[in-house]
């Protein structure tokens, strides 16, 4: 029996009628209360990414409960928010905090610290976040490597990285100016894998001059504990400025990273007046010839020995 186009469509339309009859009670049974939505409601839609985030440090929000912290019930929401409405909508940004770039990079920021304010409480008075970046420009909350500290995997920046520079590598997507003086002669081993940017820097601390250079000078004292002291005579220099008024600790042309090429080159840039005895020496004299203890001395205020 051949049955008309009009009869055809009177029975699309009440199959399509009963499918979402069917559907509705359920859909909206899940909505209802954000205790019916769970991880697994996610993954109907986001099935790949939900698997993958077994292996991610934040599914310790569902494995341990700490969703409650954000004042949610399993792990999506702690993030995304009440996921309700995006349930019952059947998908869309709109509903959900989506982390999206017409987000202000503090209120991105303020979500992720809902959590991490104990761990990082002064990042929005680090450089990071006074330059408005967020945490979801390093991190990226889906990833799915455990040892990555959920940081994004950027492509490779020229053979400087070549899988070496391991978490340093996302540094260098908007430092490049400072990663191009690692490839200068006298430099720290960061290309070669052996130091990585946190090994010097905080990214989400506020960092000071007693951290990077002048009194104390913790990030050098970590490996360079012999040239610290304490001295009886210190180097004036180093007491105010630091490490970093001699050398340049990303990279150099000087075998010792001076910031100058020749030795003289550097101590004269302070000591502009020298005794009339120095007046034969030149630019190519090596002032630690005699001045052998120029980091500090317990013996000598001109740093003889």
């Amino acid at each position: 029996m051949k049955l008309s186009r009009f009869t055809l469509l009177a029975f699309a339309t009440v199959a399509f009628l009963l499918v979402t009859a069917t559907q509705a009670p359920a859909r909206q049974a899940a909505a209802s209360g954000s205790q019916q939505i769970n991880a697994s409601t996610c993954a109907d839609c986001h099935d790949q990414r939900v698997a993958n985030f077994a292996h991610n440090p934040h599914s310790v929000l569902d494995t341990e409960g700490l969703a409650s912290k954000a004042g949610a019930k399993f792990s999506c929401a702690a993030c995304h928010g009440d996921v309700s409405k995006h349930v019952e909508e059947g998908g869309g940004t709109g509903s959900i905090f989506a982390f999206g770039d017409s987000v202000p990079a503090s209120v991105k920021s303020q979500r992720c610290l809902t959590c991490h304010a104990d761990v990082h409480p002064n990042f929005m008075q680090g450089p990071h976040g006074k330059a408005g970046i967020s945490c979801t420009d390093c991190h990226s909350i889906h990833n799915s490597d455990p040892n990555s500290h959920v940081l994004l995997k950027p492509a490779p920046v020229g053979s400087m990285i070549a899988g070496r520079m391991g978490n340093s590598a996302v540094c260098v997507t908007c430092h490049g100016d400072i990663a191009s003086r690692f490839k200068l002669t006298s430099h720290h081993r960061l290309q070669e894998g052996i130091l990585e940017c946190t090994s010097c820097h905080n990214p989400h601390d506020v960092q000071t001059r007693t951290m990077l250079g002048g009194f104390k000078q913790e990030a050098c004292a970590k490996c360079h504990a012999d040239k610290t002291g304490p001295y009886i005579y210190e180097h004036g220099s180093v007491r105010v400025e630091g490490c970093t008024a001699c050398h340049d600790p990303h990279g150099s042309v000087n075998r010792h990273q001076l910031k100058f090429q020749k030795e003289a080159e550097l101590c004269l840039s302070c000591h502009t007046e020298i005794p009339s005895f120095h007046s034969r020496f030149t630019l190519d004299t090596n002032c630690t010839n005699c001045h052998t203890s120029i980091h500090g001395s317990n013996f000598s205020q001109f740093f003889l020995q």
